[in-house]
């Protein structure tokens, strides 16, 4: 699960509301912390405390340490804690470690200077700490978030904050763990549970979430059980990205499937003979379980045309590419749109810098205000519902950054918001599906020479 910076306060406060004190949370977080840190029996160990009660964390796992018979200093550049559960806790720490004026070289630092809290960039001698353990040779843990990370957005962010080895998150993710420009600081990612119930709107998918019951078939099954979906693309100049669609939409299991695509485009058909072919002149000549339009077309050419014959079908219709506009967001059925940042920016006039700067927020706003699924893609996509909650996938897919991936993408949306009957989450499940492909040839092919057809053809063997 992933939470703002106010909704961990929030469920903090309702614990302790309950009778749950934040000195017990400090335990709770050390305790559950302090079993998973990769430190050698005879490795030393500086703590860096900041003064609230991320400081007051970083003293519970210095005790800990220290009870299990580690060396273990203590460093407070900013002063002693202001928080009385912290305070609490130093006191008696205090006697079972070295509490030290000026830092020393180690072979861990344990970067406990500030949490949530943290607002705007660092500043003052927090600064000088933080360039001080970047230049360190020692691994380097976070608890909660590396110190200088804001924990909702990028937006104020100006390059200066710890350089985790490893952060271990404290009951849920924070946003900034999976944007551009601060993921790189939290090194490998561990959510810790400290016992307190989940109530994000967030969730974040990993290989493990992908339903495998997709690949399956009932013996006694029909190719109408599998939905007859409908894919319209390409321009005059761009005539490739309909059939690379349309071969993920076959290789993910449609049952039928039509392409729509310009006269131009006639000589490929050989390339995909398993689909059934339209003209764009007569692009919806009976209906279709679900449509997907925008691959490799562009404005004009029909384009205000064709939209208006799709707008008017009641069957889910995915939006892509050419196809994506604020002209484009009123539709009977459910509309899903797959942009990627320069696409988002276009549809939410925002530059691609705000909207990677806090892509979480503005991706929830613009799904909420025009009621649409929207697909904000990326290295970590955002997949997002009518009602601004969402999902993150984390599966790794560099070969994605390559032409052609989008339309594999719809390809595989159109084929499972086409099937017949209930199917969870079917934008989650093609996102996952499409990282899944390409990690799994990324394993045989190097990721840089991996084509798109590369993808589809992996489709089948996950």
């Amino acid at each position: 699960m992933i939470y703002t910076a106010a909704e961990i306060k929030q469920i903090d406060q309702t614990a302790t509301q309950n009778g749950m004190p934040e000195s017990v949370l400090m335990e709770r977080a050390a305790s559950a912390i302090v079993p998973k840190l990769p430190i050698e029996s005879h490795s030393t160990i500086l703590v860096v405390c900041g003064t609230g009660n991320n400081g007051g964390d970083g003293w519970v796992v210095a005790r800990e340490l220290a009870v299990k018979g580690h060396e273990v200093s203590v460093w407070l550049p900013l002063g002693d804690s202001k928080s009385e559960a912290a305070s609490t806790h130093a006191a008696y720490a205090s006697s079972l470690v070295r509490v030290i004026e000026q830092p020393v070289a180690t072979d861990i630092v344990i970067d406990a200077l500030f949490g949530v809290g943290l607002s705007g960039p660092v500043t003052g001698k927090a600064r000088d700490v933080i360039e001080w353990v970047n230049q360190q040779m020692a691994t380097v843990l976070s608890i909660d978030l590396p110190s200088g990370i804001p924990s909702d957005h990028a937006r104020e962010f100006d390059g200066l904050a710890i350089q985790a080895t490893r952060t271990y998150c404290l009951h849920g993710y924070k946003r900034t763990a999976f944007l551009n420009r601060t993921s790189p600081y939290y090194g490998q990612i561990e959510r810790i549970d400290i016992g307190l119930p989940h109530t994000s709107n967030w969730s974040v998918l990993t290989e493990s979430d992908f339903n495998r019951s997709l690949l399956e078939r009932d013996r006694f099954s029909h190719k109408t059980d599998y939905g007859h979906g409908i894919l319209i693309g390409g321009s005059r100049h761009l005539l490739g990205a309909p059939f690379l669609g349309g071969r993920a939409a076959i290789r993910s299991g449609i049952g039928l499937l039509n392409l729509s695509i310009p006269r131009e485009a006639s000589p490929f058909i050989s390339t995909l003979p398993e689909a059934m072919y339209n003209q764009h002149s007569d692009v919806l000549e009976q209906s279709y379980d679900a449509i997907a339009i925008g691959p490799g077309m562009v404005e004009g050419e029909g384009m205000d045309t064709i939209w208006q014959q799709v707008k008017h079908q009641s069957c889910p219709i995915i939006v892509d590419a050419g196809a994506l506009s604020t002209r484009r967001l009123e539709t009977r059925g459910p509309l899903i749109l797959t942009p990627h940042p320069g696409e988002f920016s276009r549809l939410t006039n925002q530059s691609v810098e705000e909207i990677e700067g806090d892509r979480f927020a503005v991706a929830s706003e613009f799904a909420k205000q025009h009621r649409v699924h929207l697909i904000l893609k990326g290295t970590y996509t955002l997949i997002v519902t009518p009602d601004g909650k969402g999902a993150v996938n984390t599966v790794e897919a560099s070969a994605l950054a390559k032409g052609g991936s989008g339309d594999i993408l719809t390809g595989i949306l159109l084929a499972l918001w086409s099937r017949k009957g209930e199917l969870q989450s079917p934008s989650e499940q093609a996102v996952l599906w499409h990282a899944l492909a390409a990690k799994s040839i990324s394993r045989t092919i190097h990721p840089a020479s991996v084509l798109a057809s590369d993808v589809i053809e992996e489709l089948g063997r996950i």
